[in-house]
C-alpha cells in the first residue's frame, strides 16, 4: 500500500517570532524518514497577500493527502484548531507590515470551513506523550486563521479529499526573550516539545488516512 503524504506548512518570522517555531518545526519534521507516510515540510510567508497563491502552488506541486499547518500563538499548550473563519483583522501588521483591519479572507466565500484533521485524536495523542494540548474553537483572525480557511477553500474547488487543519504552539523561551520586561511573563513551550507535539500529529493523521485506504481496498 502506497503511504500518505502529508505536507507540513510552517510560518516563517514575524513581528511576534523572530524566529518561529513553526517553520523549525515544518523543516525539521520534513526532513526525517518516517515509517507511516511520506512527509513534506515547508516555510510559508506571514504574507497576507501572496499566501493564497502559494498554497496554490503547493497543492500542486504536492498533492499531499494531508496539509497541516502550524503557526505560533500565546497559548500555554499545543491547540488544534476546529475552523477557520472567513474573516481577517490583524492586531499586528504580516511580515511585509500589511495590516487588514476588517476583510473577507475570500470574497463572497463561505463564513466557514472546519478542518478535516482528526483534532480529537491528535490532541489525545498529544497529552498521551506528556504535553499540554486542547482543542480550540477557531484559528482566531490573523494569518493562521487565512491559511486553514484559504486551504480548505482551495481543496473543496478542486474536488480534492485531502485532509487539512491548524496546529499552533507556544512560543518558545527564545521568543519570549525577544519581549521588553514587562511582557515577559508569558508561557512558553520548548522547540523540542512542540516539535514532538507535531510529530504526534503527523503519526494520529498518517493512521486516519491509512485507515480510510483500507476500507476502500
Amino acid at each position: 500500500m502506497k503511504k500518505p503524504k502529508i505536507l507540513i506548512a510552517g510560518y516563517g518570522s514575524w513581528a511576534k517570532a523572530k524566529e518561529n517555531p513553526a517553520q523549525a518545526i515544518a523543516l525539521e519534521l520534513g526532513a526525517c524518514t518516517w515509517a507511516c507516510c511520506d512527509v513534506v515540510g515547508v516555510a510559508m510567508p506571514v504574507d497576507t497577500v501572496t499566501v493564497s497563491a502559494e498554497i496554490d502552488r503547493l497543492l500542486t506541486e504536492h498533492s499531499p493527502d494531508a496539509w497541516i499547518g502550524v503557526g505560533v500563538s500565546s497559548a500555554a499548550n499545543v491547540q488544534a484548531e476546529f475552523i477557520g473563519i472567513n474573516w481577517r483583522a490583524f492586531d499586528v501588521p504580516d511580515a511585509g507590515g500589511k495590516s487588514i483591519n476588517g476583510a473577507e479572507v475570500i470574497e463572497g466565500g463561505p463564513p466557514a470551513y472546519y478542518a478535516t484533521l482528526p483534532n480529537s485524536e491528535i490532541v489525545e495523542a498529544i497529552k498521551a506523550a506528556g504535553i499540554p494540548s486542547e482543542l480550540s474553537f477557531h484559528a482566531g483572525t490573523h494569518l493562521c486563521n487565512q491559511m486553514l480557511y484559504t486551504t480548505a477553500h482551495q481543496i473543496k474547488a478542486r474536488g480534492l479529499s485531502t485532509l487539512t487543519g491548524f496546529i499552533h504552539v507556544p512560543r518558545t523561551p527564545a521568543n519570549i526573550l525577544e519581549l521588553d520586561d514587562r511582557k515577559m511573563n508569558l508561557p512558553s513551550m520548548s522547540l523540542a516539545l512542540s516539535s514532538e507535539a507535531v510529530a504526534c500529529c503527523v503519526e494520529t493523521t498518517a493512521q486516519a488516512l491509512i485507515e480510510q485506504l483500507e476500507k476502500r481496498a
